[in-house]
């Protein structure tokens, strides 16, 4: 099928699409665009991924690679001396931000790939710099909408098991977050 993309109504009219190009009806359609369309390639790409793990793994990594090219050299939290932004406005007294809790957490920098923790900013943040939002992610529309509460709601896990909750679903993504997140709060508690 032939997405034809001539002017901006037509990349909008694409964009609101999404959900139904990735629907079962269009299972066996193979997508293309009539012209190059940076901004579109990487959606097609995810659309024309027939296999459901591959398609989820493609649209999570393209999605972090794209933030972290984003965020490359640039420290939001304006860490000074072990002190974010919020920290240092007296709004917090939470060590390392949001970080606190995270077993992956080390000198500031995540190891791994968590799209919920990439996009999370305080309010200070949000006020003082230009941040990514899920709004502004149109490759994110090409999770399904129970695929896209997970991804916002997974913190403090590791990309793989991420991918796992969701191709394996709502009901098994939920009890492997709720263990995680008990294991967490336990291993905190420990080191309080």
């Amino acid at each position: 099928m032939v997405i034809k993309i001539d002017n901006d109504k037509d990349i909008i009219k694409f964009k609101k699409r999404i959900p139904l190009y990735r629907t079962f009806i269009f299972r066996f359609t193979k997508f293309k665009l009539n012209k190059d369309n940076k901004e579109l390639n990487e959606i097609i790409t995810a659309l024309n991924i027939k296999k459901r793990k591959n398609r989820i793994t493609y649209i999570y990594q393209t999605l972090c690679q794209k933030l972290d090219n984003y965020y490359q050299n640039k420290n939001m939290c304006e860490f000074i001396d072990g002190k974010c932004l919020a920290q240092r406005l007296s709004k917090s007294d939470k060590i390392n931000g949001c970080c606190r809790i995270c077993k992956y957490q080390t000198n500031g920098l995540c190891p791994t790939k968590n799209l919920a923790c990439k996009l999370f900013y305080c309010d200070a943040v949000y006020k003082k710099h230009k941040v990514i939002t899920y709004k502004d992610l149109d490759l994110f529309k090409c999770f399904s909408p129970l695929q896209r509460f997970m991804v916002k709601s997974d913190f403090f896990t590791s990309e793989k098991d991420v991918i796992n909750d969701l191709y394996l679903g709502i009901f098994i993504a939920t009890i492997r977050v709720s263990f995680r997140f008990i294991k967490t709060l336990i291993r905190h508690r420990k080191n309080i």
